[in-house]
Parts: structure tokens; sequence; C-alpha cells
């Protein structure tokens, strides 16, 4: 019995200490993109992050490596908040045109929200100077938003709601154009400074949808 207990009480303090590290991981990639965003990638120290988010450079090295690899999480966290959480989806599914348009309704959001400006500024500004900066952007940041991008068009293929071939390669393809026309101009010219207009996102929304749906739309 007391073997029992010490086994429980061993496992609680293990469970407690993974907590305690998720914790952290999260507080120094949340410091480090607030950062990032703030001062750029090269003018962002990991001192710096280590002061604010609290711990010791020895926490940081040894959970990240480099300021590189915690930069490629701070992307890999971005490219999961492109897309609505799950509690918050329909109990009963749409159809293709109504969940397509909420999926890029929330990466315009994302995309033109003044961070995910920021993050497109540094990318086009930095990248070209620092090679594992651009390593990171076309081999983390945008590989991970396309891979979460096929998988959901891949949901509504599967449910015949989406005519897209089976392969992964023309899955990737589909979901590599419904990123691009989201994006769009309209990105580029908000990065430029230029105002958009609540009616001006619901227009290109629409837009992008309707010519997704000529590529890719239910054939019946």
């Amino acid at each position: 019995m007391k073997q029992a207990l010490r086994q429980e009480g061993f496992g609680g303090n293990g469970n407690m200490r993974s907590r305690q590290l998720a914790a952290r991981r999260e507080q120094l990639i949340a410091v480090a993109e607030q950062l990032f965003l703030q001062h750029g990638f090269a003018n962002t120290s990991v001192n710096a992050i280590v002061r604010e988010a609290g711990g010791s450079l020895a926490t940081l090295y040894a959970e990240f490596g480099s300021k590189e690899t915690l930069f490629e999480s701070v992307l890999s966290e971005r490219a999961a908040r492109f897309f609505p959480e799950e509690r918050s989806a329909p109990k009963q599914p749409l159809d293709a045109q109504t969940e397509l348009r909420a999926l890029a309704t929330q990466m315009l959001k994302r995309m033109l929200s003044e961070d995910g400006l920021a993050v497109y500024r540094l990318a086009v500004h930095e990248a070209p100077r620092f090679p594992a900066l651009r390593k990171a952007v076309l081999e983390v940041g945008m590989p991970g938003l396309l891979d979460r991008t096929a998988r959901y068009l891949q949901r509504l293929a599967d449910r015949s709601v989406l005519d897209i071939e089976s392969s992964p390669a023309a899955i990737r393809l589909a979901a590599s154009r419904f990123i691009a026309l989201v994006q769009g101009q309209i990105v580029f010219s908000a990065a430029c400074g230029g105002a958009i207009s609540t009616r001006t996102r619901t227009a290109h929304v629409n837009d992008a949808i309707e010519a997704f749906l000529k590529m890719y739309g239910e054939s019946g």
C-alpha cells in the first residue's frame, strides 16, 4: 500500500513537473513572439526574452537550442491560430461554401491583424539577410499553415463536399491555392499601410471562395 502511494505521489510530481515545463515553454514562446514582432528578429536577443519571460538562458537553450529554433516554434504556434478552435465547430456539418467562408474569414483576420502584418513585414525585410530566419519561414511557418489547411480540405473532400483528387500532392496543391486566394493582394496592400474596410474584406473572401469552388466544388 505504501509502495502504491509512493508511486502515485511520484506520478503526481512527474505530471506537475511536465505541466510546469509546458507552461514555461508557452511563456517563452509568447514573450519571444511579442519581442520579435516589436523589435524584429535581429534586434531581439535571447537575453531580452529571458528577462521578460523569467527563468534562465540555460532553460531556453535546453528547450529550444537556439534563437532560430525558438522562432520556428513561434511560427508553428501562429500557424495553429489560423484555424477556428474545434470546440466552436458546428454540431452538424455545414456545406462547403459556408465552412470555407468561415475558414477564409478567420485566416484573413489573422493575416490582417497588427501582429500578422508584423510577421509579414519581418519575413520580407529580414529573411533575405538571415538564412536561419528564411529557413524557419519557408520550412516551418509556411508548411505548417499549408499542412493544416490540407488536413482541413481533406476532411471536406472525405465528406464529398469538395471534388479534390485523393492524392496527398493534389490536396496540398488545393491547400496552396486556397491560401493564395485568401491572401491575394489585400495583405500586401495592408502591409504597405493601406486601409482595408470590413466591406472590402468580406468581398475579398467571397471572391476567394467563389474562385476556389470553381476549381474544387462538388462535381455532383
